[in-house]
């Protein structure tokens, strides 16, 4: 079973490296997106409907989607607050040495098409956390044994696919948001409250932010 716990990680991990850091190009246009992320959907329905029942014979409580629990939208809630409050004070000290935050990728995110930013609000929101927090801490660790490198290679993993896209100053904020969703998973062993985390940051980044104001 390890070893079909760590073909499944090749699997997702190098696809997921594939369409962010070679194939997907730089600038990426609408079409571009919309082709990389309707793979990753191809990849999570593949994964939840075939591979986790089939090959692997798990359910999905074993990849952190067991029963949701009121808890989990206070601490969802909390944890954006907290990540917030943290990216603030990592965009003063960037732009204090000359790198640009996360703020700055807000032109580039204006100008794809309100369903592109529909589409990567959903995946970051579902399909990453499903990819990046559930299934890779879950499985690396039954590999390793080891929960603290699992909970390690969540972390630089999420942060280092978002390097091509977003550059080194955002990059930099997106792994403090990568490490608040990888404490707030250890802690609850859930998703559900990664998903509200991560969704409300996408709500902002990618719809309120770029269509509203």
């Amino acid at each position: 079973m390890k070893r079909i716990y760590l073909l499944g990680l090749i699997l997702i991990l190098g696809s997921e490296f594939l369409l962010r850091d070679v194939l997907l190009p730089t600038p990426a246009s609408d079409i571009h997106i919309v082709i990389a992320i309707s793979i990753e959907w191809l990849i999570f329905l593949a994964l939840m409907l075939y591979w986790l029942p089939k090959v692997e014979m798990q359910r999905l409580e074993s990849i952190g989607l067991g029963k949701f629990r009121g808890r989990y939208i206070w601490w969802g809630v909390f944890a954006y607050i907290f990540a917030l409050i943290a990216s603030i004070f990592s965009g003063i000290a960037l732009e204090a040495v000359g790198l640009e935050p996360i703020r700055s990728l807000q032109p580039m995110i204006k100008a794809f098409h309100p369903l592109t930013l529909l589409g990567l609000f959903l995946t970051g929101t579902i399909v990453e956390e499903v990819f990046y927090r559930g299934y890779l801490i879950e499985r690396l660790n039954t590999i390793t044994g080891k929960r603290w490198l699992a909970a390690l290679a969540s972390w630089f993993l999420f942060s280092l696919v978002h390097f091509k896209f977003f550059g080194l100053g955002p990059t930099i904020d997106v792994s403090i948001l990568s490490a608040v969703l990888v404490l707030l998973y250890l802690k609850e062993k859930s998703l559900w409250p990664c998903f509200i985390l991560h969704g409300i940051n996408g709500l902002f980044a990618y719809l309120i932010f770029p269509l509203l104001i």
